[in-house]
């Protein structure tokens, strides 16, 4: 039985979402100086600096059975010759660990009723050695589990620290009590099917393991802990206001004298306006008069330029932390963008303009590591994006790995960030089941206090097919408190009830899947039309996309939407047949599966182009040309830029011959 939680069985309860789990923050590594914070403030940063060192790479792995049947010393007792090795970041279900992927689409790939779990439950077993060397003494010392499906314990040196949930978020604990200087070792435990693979329940594999980044950080005995940036613009008067909260934690509270300075500038390094310096609040002990300690610093910025998915304008801002005797212990960075989303009668406005929503949905996936994606997988598939007139990306069905975020931010593409949960086989019923409201409402509230500093994120997603609920609604006013600066989106709400008038307490816009060509016609509400799901890329589809962006062009309130979807989930396998080749449900031996319904993206696994994303680059193009008489008329489709940047060509063409 696994010590500290063996006879509890956390991963069997819905309720249970976390144990000992620090609480979610903005993604941001702290520096000893501002010149390396500013230096270091891009994608992928993070292990330059001291205080961190990265966990990926080969950890030593086992597989049982279930978690039950997991022995103590398995995680206590240094692990044997007999244990394979495996890649972290990655999935066991791609290492040749004796458990493959499966597919499904609709249904769960055990039986229910929820929460009960099979009898088989895979379930790995992670170990490595790792050092905490001695400059960190008297530091916070923090592991970072950036996902693990389904659910994850954690162990250091034999002891149990905490459990944790959500395949596609971050989990942090802090084992400053568990750790010795110099070598120590890490257990982590990760169930692939738990009470929450319920709600995790996505058109997408099943797959298991360690997928995303592990790491350990060494925090300041008193540090800065979170880093929030508001950023909005007046398109009206074209500036620019910046609210900055600083909030300092750690094992040791600020005593008098702490402070923090913020500033703003450029990322060239300009400076947009004077450091702003506040003392943190100590006094914690005065009743009713104590907010936290935190440091809030705002400033307003004339003539400001705005970002956009045409114009990615970002700029930086610094937050220093100041000892009581003026010396500067740590330093974070922020790349933000000013931008405002906002909703007015029937349009979505960016920057105080209706934009066009040229999108598509996109997973984490990759043809031969699944789930984990690198840096340049995720490039690669934005560049390819933007190629193809591409400007907008739904992050189906999960928040995606937060490297992406930074993408979007600076290539330029607007992002509808979606909460991890799905419950589609049972789409009406744990919606309103009180056992699941602490997850509902923490799917979403952990994913808005990781992403809510990009500027790419135009609207949040309390997530699919999970029916319409009272868990919705209390998701829902978590997020509006949170972060009011942002429209929802959950495309159940109006399913269910109706586009006029259904959830508008869920959702701000009406977001239908597949709709027809009359019914998106004939629509005459007043929230926003944009399709979360339409023209479904499997075989030969997408022909009928220029029917839809007629109607969308020439109709108020209907601003185009998401096609279903980027990239095949295609895994590179031998076949039955024997030959390699992208597999599909089915075809690893599993009888639950929904078959090639994996199989239905523009692109192939491999970022191949399908012939239909040709028609995609025509429909979504951001300049139409069209013959009237003797003349050409020409029409910019963007909202924010001129066409200074491109340059028009032209050929005639006389029976298939250029003259």
């Amino acid at each position: 039985m696994l010590p500290g939680v063996g006879s509890v069985r956390p991963w069997a309860d819905p309720g249970v979402i976390e144990l000992n789990r620090l609480p979610m923050r903005v993604p941001s590594t702290a520096f000893p100086t501002a010149a390396e914070a500013r230096k270091n403030a891009q994608v992928d940063n993070g292990d330059a600096s001291p205080w961190r060192r990265s966990l990926n790479g080969k950890w030593n792995f086992r597989l049982f059975d279930n978690p039950d049947s997991i022995p103590a010393n398995a995680v206590i007792k240094p692990p044997s010759k007999s244990w394979t090795r495996v890649t972290v970041p990655g999935n066991w279900t791609m290492q040749d660990t004796g458990d493959l992927p499966q597919y499904t689409n609709v249904q769960m790939p055990f039986d229910g009723p929820p929460p009960s779990l099979p009898d088989k439950n895979p379930t790995g077993v992670y170990r490595r050695p790792f050092k905490v060397p001695a400059s960190w003494d008297g530091r916070q010392i923090v592991l970072h589990i950036g996902g693990a499906e389904s659910t994850h314990i954690l162990y250091i040196n034999g002891r149990w620290v905490g459990y944790g949930t959500d395949s596609r978020l971050a989990s942090e604990y802090d084992i400053t009590d568990f750790v010795e200087r110099g070598d120590n070792d890490i257990a982590v435990v990760v169930s692939k099917w738990s009470a929450q693979s319920y709600v995790e329940d996505q058109d997408q594999w099943w797959m298991g393991g360690l997928h995303r980044e592990v790491f350990i950080e060494a925090r300041g005995a008193t540090h800065i802990d979170n880093v929030i940036c508001d950023a909005a613009y007046n398109h009206v008067e074209g500036s620019g206001r910046l609210d900055v909260t600083a909030m300092v934690g750690g094992f040791t509270a600020p005593t008098a004298g702490w402070k923090v300075k913020t500033r703003i500038e450029s990322l060239n390094g300009k400076q947009l306006a004077k450091p702003i310096a506040g003392k943190v609040p100590h006094a914690y002990y005065v009743p009713m008069r104590f907010f936290g300690h935190k440091v809030e610093a705002s400033f307003s910025l004339a003539d400001i330029e705005p970002w956009s998915a045409e114009s990615p304008r970002r700029y930086r801002v610094i937050c220093e932390l100041i000892d009581p005797d003026g010396q500067v212990v740590e330093a974070h960075a922020q790349v933000i963008g000013f931008r405002s989303t906002v909703i007015s009668g029937n349009e979505l406005l960016i920057n105080g303009q209706p934009a066009w929503i040229f999108g598509v949905n996109r997973h984490d996936h990759h043809p031969t590591r699944g789930k984990a994606v690198t840096l340049d997988d995720m490039r690669a598939d934005l560049l390819a994006m933007r190629r193809h007139n591409i400007t907008a990306v739904r992050c189906s069905h999960y928040p995606n790995d937060p490297r992406l975020l930074d993408l979007c931010d600076e290539i330029g593409l607007y992002v509808i960030d979606e909460a991890n949960l799905e419950a589609h086989q049972y789409n009406t019923s744990l919606c309103n089941d009180p056992a699941w409201r602490t997850t509902w409402v923490a799917r979403a509230s952990r994913m808005v206090e990781r992403d809510r500093n990009h500027a790419s994120i135009i609207m949040w997603s309390l997530g699919n097919e999970a029916g319409y609920g009272r868990n919705h609604d209390a998701q829902a006013g978590w997020v509006r408190h949170a972060d009011p600066s942002r429209p929802l989106h959950y495309e159940p709400a109006s399913f269910h009830d109706g586009w006029l008038d259904g959830g508008r307490h869920a959702s701000d816009v009406v977001c239908p899947m597949y709709p027809t060509h009359e019914d998106t016609a004939a629509y005459n509400g007043d929230r926003p039309f944009i399709m979360c799901e339409y023209s479904h890329a499997m075989g030969n589809s997408n022909g009928s996309i220029a029917d839809y962006w007629d109607t969308i062009t020439s109709t108020p309130g209907l601003q185009g939407g998401f096609i279903w979807e980027w990239k095949d989930h295609g895994l590179l396998a031998t076949l039955p047949s024997g030959k390699k080749g992208y597999a599909y449900g089915g075809q690893f031996g599993e009888l639950i599966h929904d078959g090639n319904f994996v199989a239905d993206g523009l692109m192939s696994a491999d970022l191949t182009p399908h012939p239909a994303i040709q028609e995609v680059e025509w429909v979504y193009r951001p300049v139409t040309v069209e013959k009237k008489g003797t003349k050409l008329s020409i029409a910019n489709r963007r909202s924010f830029t001129d066409l200074s940047d491109l340059v028009a060509r032209w050929e005639l063409n006389i029976g298939g011959l250029v003259t």
